[in-house]
């Protein structure tokens, strides 16, 4: 897939989640009226990325909002073994939800997600 044909599917697929997140503000409900859509846009990127792909897609769209979110309003932990809990971050900071092993910020807009759905 082309990142401009990559792109244009992300794009429309926010434009209706945002339309569907102003409906249900309204008090519609909208649940059922965009599941096959969703279900295309999910079986095109499972098709070309594998499932692996998909996880990190719906990620991007739903857990990031569209790389929107901002991660920095709270501190984040990590558990080490021993069960408890160390801080890597303070509220505040400016930081990228998901990085690679060596620390760099992947998965953060359009283009960087569509480099390492390609990279799989």
């Amino acid at each position: 897939m082309t990142y401009e044909d990559f792109l244009a599917v992300g794009l429309r697929l926010q434009k209706i989640e945002k339309v569907r997140t102003e409906l249900m503000k309204l008090g519609v409900d909208v649940l059922n009226l965009f599941d096959p859509y969703d279900e295309i846009v999910n079986a095109l990127i499972k098709e070309i990325y594998g499932e692996f792909g998909l996880d990190w897609f719906n990620w991007f769209c739903y857990e990031s909002e569209f790389g929107q979110k901002d991660w920095s309003k709270a501190a984040s932990y990590i558990k080490n073994d021993d069960g408890t809990l160390t801080k890597v971050h303070e509220a505040g900071e400016q930081r990228h939800a998901a990085t690679d092993k060596e620390g760099n910020p992947i998965c953060y807009d359009w283009e960087s997600l569509y480099n390492y759905l390609e990279q799989l």
